[in-house]
């Protein structure tokens, strides 16, 4: 196991990443296509089915060399991060789904959401139809 100050990379200094809401209408996906628009930004589903968004943006402390010039006075966020999560630490891919463009937002809407919306409308539908006082649905 490599500890932050033996990093060949630098890794986890080299992204923001901030948690946001699972997606759940259309509007939502629209907004998810609209980040992944701008550069070095990525949006994706990780290991513990979070959703992220990431900014592949370096930390302004990092030397030529990718090492922090800060590193015993680094932030707190910093200090705590577990060297366990790092990428060369951890265990395979931590992402499940990941969206780098909007091209591929669209592929997953049309392939996986759109299909499973109009399964759930279509359902919802059904038991409106046959809806009646007194009775449960079907």
């Amino acid at each position: 196991m490599i500890t932050c100050d033996q990093c060949p990379d630098s890794v986890c200094c080299r992204d923001v990443t901030v948690e946001i809401d699972e997606p759940e209408d259309m509007e939502d996906w629209d907004e998810i296509r609209w980040m992944v628009g701008h550069k070095n930004v990525a949006v994706y589903k990780d290991d513990d089915d979070d959703w992220v968004i990431e900014f592949k943006t370096p930390c302004d402390k990092l030397d030529e060399r990718g090492k922090c010039t800060i590193y015993h006075e680094r932030p707190k966020t910093c200090r705590d991060h577990e060297v366990e999560t790092c990428v060369y630490n951890g265990e395979g891919e931590i992402e499940k789904i990941r969206f780098d463009n909007m091209e591929q937002v669209e592929a997953y809407v049309e392939q996986f959401v759109k299909p499973k919306l109009l399964k759930e409308l279509k359902k919802e539908v059904r038991d409106i139809e046959n809806w009646e006082w007194g009775k449960e649905p079907k």
